[in-house]
């Protein structure tokens, strides 16, 4: 079996559909006819992801020693042409002639003809993808492209092979990396994705971001933005710990739930309290009179006299109120195991209320 080449399919060679080979013919494309045009006459492409900017460097080359690699294009029915690739070329020197150089108002191109719009996208992005540096945000974005192009070409032609090798094959990188991008671009919130594309988190940290929920990555972001920058081994420990966290709560969670059924057991099995009787105290007031008008005979008791005086059910209620009041306390200082000492006690009081 012939071993499947990206470039011969891509060159035209086509495929057996029935023996799954490839089927060598000589077909390739002719040379593009290469012309001069007016820049006016070139219209960027729609497709075109990658980005026009930082091109100082680039115009001083044109401009010393003029577009040494032509601009491909391809005819629109208006009479001008659309540009398949080099867009910071035809940017660079439309600022040149806006600077007063009209010598570079006519430009080379290749006029390409072939109607395969599948095959001269890959193309195009296979071109950029070594053209010069690209970015994080432009490495994710080709592969994402190259991923629906090649898709579509698959079902089209019957390609052999996983797309995602295609891809990596395309870009001459390695599955493990496309499968990283992908990640990112199907994963990564927006927020984090915007500042992926404006190159303030780098590809390592955005693929560790990925593979946190929606919810996680609003925190980190939230944390992101107070200090400014993030990386992946900050994130890694962050996954970290909310995995150690979700392990190790729901034990501690069931423990406590357990021995807290077994005192409420002990304490429904045991005989019901008795009922309180105040103690006679002699410094109560001998009579009404003592008391202003209209008040009730306990208006006036010292507060440690009214809690003996209370029913059952009332120092229930009075002492979960007060124990409650000392958890709030306590829980802003995040004592946790004092917390739950005090829900024990409070659990146990409720069936007294």
């Amino acid at each position: 079996m012939g071993k499947f080449k990206l470039a011969q399919l891509l060159s035209g060679a086509s495929m057996n559909a029935g023996s799954g080979e490839m089927e060598i013919e000589d077909n390739r494309r002719p040379p593009l006819k290469v012309v001069s045009l007016n820049i006016n006459d070139l219209i960027p492409s729609n497709n075109n992801f990658y980005s026009v900017e930082n091109i100082k460097e680039l115009k001083m080359s044109i401009e010393m020693f003029g577009v040494l690699q032509n601009l491909t294009v391809k005819p629109l029915d208006n009479g001008r042409y659309e540009i398949v690739s080099g867009h910071r070329r035809h940017k660079a020197c439309m600022e040149l002639v806006a600077e007063g150089k009209t010598e570079f108002e006519y430009i080379p191109c290749g006029i390409q003809t072939e109607q395969d719009e599948i095959k001269e996208h890959i193309l195009l992005i296979m071109t950029n993808s070594t053209a010069r540096e690209l970015s994080d945000w432009e490495k994710m974005k080709q592969a994402e492209e190259l991923r629906e192009s090649f898709e579509s070409l698959k079902k089209r032609e019957n390609l052999p092979g996983r797309v995602r090798d295609l891809v990596a094959e395309a870009l001459n990188t390695s599955p493990t990396q496309i499968a990283r991008l992908n990640a990112i671009d199907n994963n990564l919130t927006p927020e984090f994705k915007e500042e992926f594309k404006q190159g303030k988190i780098g590809t390592s940290a955005a693929y560790e971001l990925s593979g946190m929920s929606t919810e996680q990555q609003k925190q980190a972001y939230s944390e992101y933005r107070e200090s400014g920058s993030v990386s992946a081994s900050e994130i890694k420990e962050q996954k970290r710990q909310v995995e150690s966290t979700a392990t190790a709560e729901p034990n501690d969670f069931a423990n406590f739930n357990r021995d807290m059924d077994k005192v409420k057991k002990v304490a429904e099995a045991a005989e019901p309290p008795k009922t309180y009787e105040p103690p006679i105290i002699e410094d109560y007031p001998e009579t009404p009179s003592d008391f202003e008008e209209g008040a009730n005979f306990t208006d006036n008791l010292p507060q440690k006299y009214m809690f003996e005086l209370s029913s059952t059910a009332e120092k229930a209620a009075t002492a979960i109120s007060f124990l409650q009041e000392k958890r709030l306390l306590i829980s802003m200082t995040g004592e946790s195991e004092e917390t739950k000492i005090l829900d024990f006690i409070i659990d146990i009081l409720k069936p007294y209320c």
